[in-house]
């Protein structure tokens, strides 16, 4: 089925997103006869790496609040929704979709998406959690449709207020984008596993615990470090491999910067393009995150035959099957972390048959081109309602 002249805008905050979530739906949205528009902070590198004939608008999207900004940034939205007349804006992370659904509903934009990879309000106290709340409410309320990426997330939503349950629909089984398993492929990687050990002084014959996320409070990475120091006490052979960086926000407690400096048995390999050989130089994924839309790196782990420690909260209980592919612990706790670890470092057969449980879970479930096909399905029924709504 192909549709003529009609359009989509893609809004996100960071291009980073964009190369993240969005590779091969852009041109399965294009090959559908759809004309595509990207909008987010300005990158050249983005520019050049987007499929032929997608526009790009840079747009100064800051990450705090701005009100002069993000005054500007909605007239500029606004500006660029009318002359292109788009027939669906879709967006997310918070500041691009509190911005984009603003300037979409003054410009008339007949269809309107909310994509809520997450909900940030939820780790946040007082003051700050009622205004993104706030925020939250006024993104659902001007937007049509509301596709969270995981399915509890929905009754969640609800129950808090955000929206009303007709605008609410999971693609497949959730993800943020599903995970390519030609790409994440153990078979294709495994030579890098020497390696990355070889590079950052990790013995062949060692346990690496590992995770990839942003080095933060919420990720849960306090707990991780914390248990990785009680357990590094009690096994020679562990090793902790951290990738991600630190951020301005939400930075990491002074005891576990004291922890990484003492221990010499964790590892810091920083922000990274490519994760996957990263992925094989582990033996244990975990994430012990406290809030998540989903857990994206949970299923790129478990792709990569990896058995994966995670917290019992909305998004890591739909990423993890407990008990079979990995493990769901209590949230914001090194002590729950602690019986599953020394299992899994302690029973390599254990390790194993969860890996191949995982990844056959992701080839089951969570196949990014069955993902990107369901995606393009629905924004063609959504342009076929649109015709038809117009043509009454």
């Amino acid at each position: 089925m192909m549709v003529s002249k009609s359009s989509i805008c893609i809004l996100t905050t960071v291009s980073a997103s964009i190369k993240a979530f969005y590779k091969g739906q852009l041109e399965a949205l294009k090959q559908a006869g759809f004309d595509i528009t990207v909008i987010c902070a300005n990158d050249e590198e983005l520019n050049n790496q987007l499929p032929e004939n997608i526009k790009f608008y840079p747009v100064p999207f800051s990450r705090v609040i701005s009100p002069f900004g993000d005054i500007i940034a909605v007239l500029k939205l606004i500006h660029i929704f009318r002359k292109e007349r788009f027939d669906i804006v879709q967006y997310s992370t918070p500041k691009a979709s509190l911005l984009g659904s603003i300037a979409s509903f003054f410009a008339r934009v007949p269809i309107r998406i909310y994509i809520l990879w997450g909900l940030y309000y939820a780790g946040q106290f007082g003051f700050k959690r009622f205004l993104f709340k706030s925020f939250e409410k006024i993104i659902c309320k001007l937007s049509n449709k509301i596709i969270p990426i995981s399915l509890e997330m929905v009754d969640f939503a609800l129950s808090e207020g955000l929206g009303k349950r007709e605008k609410y629909e999971v693609m497949l089984n959730g993800s943020a984008c599903g995970v390519d398993l030609e790409l994440f492929d153990p078979e294709k990687w495994k030579n890098y596993r020497g390696k990355i050990r070889d590079q950052y002084h990790l013995p062949e014959n060692a346990t690496i615990i590992g995770t990839v996320a942003r080095l933060t409070g919420d990720k849960g990475i306090n707990e991780l470090v914390q248990a990785f120091d009680i357990l590094s006490n009690e096994s020679p052979r562990m090793y902790l491999l951290l990738v991600g960086e630190e951020e301005e926000k939400n930075k990491l407690d002074g005891d576990t910067v004291s922890i990484i400096m003492r221990n010499n048995r964790i590892r810091c390999a920083g922000w990274q393009n490519n994760p996957l050989p990263y992925y094989a130089a582990m033996d244990i994924f975990c994430l012990p995150t406290y809030r998540e839309g989903f857990g994206e790196v949970n299923l790129e782990a478990q792709a990569m035959e990896l058995p994966v420690i995670s917290t019992n909260t909305i998004g890591p209980r739909e990423s993890v099957e407990d008990g079979i592919t990995g493990f769901l612990v209590k949230s914001q706790s090194s002590e729950a972390l602690l019986e599953p670890l020394r299992k899994l470092i302690c029973q390599s057969e254990l390790r194993i048959k969860m890996g191949k449980a995982g990844r056959q879970r992701v080839i089951n479930k969570f196949d990014r081109k069955e993902m990107i096909k369901a995606v393009v399905e629905h924004r063609l029924k959504l342009i076929s309602e649109l015709r038809i709504k117009w043509a009454v």
